[in-house]
């Protein structure tokens, strides 16, 4: 868990930090897309970052799992990485994709803070971000494990919509069928699944959507 030398620091810098963290996010997604824009065509949900709800997650889950680790040094918010986790999974992120959130991250955080963010606060909450980061990543691989997937590598496959059924006037059921002709993957009660189109503009966008029945033999 977070060293002891690094929790006094966080535990200093915590009122700052969280004072700062929507600017620091704003900041943050701002390089982040402005560097690697295929990830705001591809992969974030481009609604909720037009109505700031992906940037107030990212926030309030940083400064949520600091506060954490200060209050209860020796437990790990896991309910919390869990959602996250399942989340990042079901889009199919990689290892790899939390060195680059780091390093636009804290690039924000020095740009904000300035001065303030000495080697011994930036080395303090590197330790927070990679303990948070680690955690996920440990349990995204085994999400994927138990999937069969490699850890990132979404199993995308290519599906038919055979049948639109207006339900009610705010519900619409889809049906579908594997356009490989291959049997459709085993159902678990709850389950949501992703999936992808793209828009006329080119982008790939993922949305999720809960499976009402079990498949059939199609």
């Amino acid at each position: 868990m977070l060293s002891e030398q690094s929790a006094a620091t966080v535990r200093a810098t915590l009122p700052a930090v969280g004072g700062a963290i929507d600017v620091i996010t704003e900041r943050f997604y701002d390089r982040l897309f402005a560097a690697r824009p295929e990830l705001l065509r591809d992969l974030f949900n481009r609604g909720n970052q037009a109505a700031g709800t992906q940037r107030q997650a990212l926030a309030g889950s940083i400064a949520a799992f600091a506060a954490y680790l200060v209050e209860h040094p020796d437990e790990r918010p896991d309910a919390m990485l869990a959602r996250i986790a399942h989340k990042h999974a079901s889009l199919g992120v990689a290892p790899g994709q939390y060195e680059t959130v780091r390093e636009h991250l804290f690039a924000a955080i020095a740009e904000v803070l300035g001065d303030a963010v000495t080697p011994g606060v930036a080395a303090a909450w590197d330790e927070v971000y990679w303990l948070m980061a680690n955690a996920l990543i440990a349990i995204e691989a085994r999400l994927y494990a138990e999937r069969g997937i490699a850890a990132g590598a979404a199993a995308w496959r290519e599906w038919e919509v055979v049948e639109r059924v207006e339900e009610t006037p705010d519900v619409a059921t889809f049906r579908l069928r594997p356009a490989d002709g291959a049997p459709a993957p085993a159902f678990r009660p709850g389950q949501y699944v992703s999936v992808q189109v793209r828009l006329p503009d080119g982008a790939r966008q993922i949305r999720q959507y809960s499976l009402s029945g079990a498949p059939g033999a199609g």
